[in-house]
């Protein structure tokens, strides 16, 4: 399992039609936004594609300025089981 999270800045002219392009990738989802062009953005694995993928596939959209990587999980376990023994 791979999951990462990227903060994508957009050109705010663009930022309606570049959160959409965003949604329509398999495994990313848009959490939230601002007016000045900056989504955070989810990436992870699912049956049809890579999260890795997803972040090559992001930078590459139109009206995306830059996408960086904030967070990245990778392992074998499902991440709830890993945040659950951590704390415990």
């Amino acid at each position: 399992m791979n999951i990462c999270s990227l903060v994508v800045h957009a050109r705010p002219e663009r930022l309606g039609d570049v959160q959409a392009s965003l949604e329509q990738l398999p495994g990313v989802e848009v959490h939230g936004r601002s007016d000045d062009g900056k989504l955070v953005v989810t990436a992870e694995d699912t049956g049809e594609a890579q999260a890795n993928d997803a972040m090559m596939a992001i930078q590459d959209l139109d009206g995306v300025l830059n996408a960086v990587l904030i967070y990245h999980y990778g392992g074998e376990e499902p991440l709830e089981e890993e945040i659950i023994r951590e704390s415990h």
